[in-house]
């Protein structure tokens, strides 16, 4: 993980350009022809590049269902791998990411370094922040959450955690977007050790399911492109019918572990949206 934030580039050639969608390969993307919006793979490669980098960026499932507990502090470091799709889907248009790239040839995979920390509260309560950079982009992620184990403690009953929490894109001009989360975690603690009679260790598997609420918009200067009313601010609230578009609250399914020893603890993500991508994340840090 170091050696990939270390990792600096004098130019930043994987940042989101929405006004590069306004031509492909030397060509207008522009079709005079189109009479529906599905039908227009520049609306349609903005959508899902939106959806895929809102599921990128959103806060992930990187604890199981206990608290820390009042007293109890976690600060860390995360990475996260998110497949993204690029290319062709197909065989003839490229997608949102392909069109929103400088150099038309993105990667197919995003990674974001974190550095995370949890704190402790009272009744079970946790609160929780994240900062991340889009590897190889001039932009990053700022995240913030609550988490509330509802069940906890139970040798004979799983632990519970419910969970809601908000991340933003930052650093680019040209796109505003936002991921609101809920979910909620199934997990159980595991207490083992290598000396007979004594427990060092602590392996806790879980799962979690949840929605991200995604919304995103525009900020470039459309008006002299020919992307004016087709790139637009798009939303998964279905009260605002203005920018309500369906499929921006995708559902996630999401599990991992965390194996703790003393004060320190790693763990493995991975989630999964529908018809979007997958994420992985592998973390590390300490518990106090």
């Amino acid at each position: 993980m170091l050696l990939l934030v270390a990792a600096a580039w004098a130019a930043f050639p994987e940042d989101v350009s929405i006004t590069q969608m306004d031509e492909f390969n030397g060509a207008s993307t522009y079709l005079p022809d189109t009479t529906q919006a599905g039908s227009d793979y520049v609306v349609t490669g903005y959508q899902e590049l939106v959806k895929e980098l809102g599921v990128s960026i959103a806060n992930k499932p990187m604890a199981p269902g206990e608290s820390l507990g009042i007293n109890g502090f976690y600060v860390g470091v995360a990475n996260t791998f998110a497949f993204v799709r690029t290319g062709t889907t197909d065989g003839v248009h490229p997608t949102g990411w392909d069109l929103a790239s400088e150099e038309e040839d993105p990667q197919t995979y995003l990674f974001i370094p974190w550095i995370q920390v949890r704190k402790g509260l009272p009744a079970s309560l946790e609160v929780g922040a994240n900062a991340g950079w889009i590897g190889r982009t001039s932009t990053g992620v700022l995240g913030v959450y609550g988490r509330w184990s509802v069940v906890e403690g139970y040798r004979r009953i799983p632990d519970v955690a419910l969970q809601v929490g908000y991340a933003g894109y930052i650093g680019n001009d040209e796109l505003e977007l936002g991921v609101l989360d809920m979910s909620a975690t199934v997990g159980y603690s595991l207490p083992f050790g290598v000396t007979q009679g004594i427990n060092q260790a602590v392996f806790s598997p879980y799962v979690s399911v949840g929605v991200n609420q995604i919304h995103a918009a525009p900020r470039a200067d459309l008006s002299k492109t020919d992307l004016e009313g087709r790139v637009t601010e798009v939303s998964s609230v279905k009260t605002d019918l203005d920018t309500y578009v369906a499929g921006f609250a995708p559902f996630q399914i999401g599990g991992g572990f965390r194996l703790t020893n003393g004060d320190f603890s790693s763990t493995i993500a991975a989630t999964y949206s529908p018809d979007l991508i997958a994420t992985v994340s592998v973390g590390f840090g300490f518990v106090y």
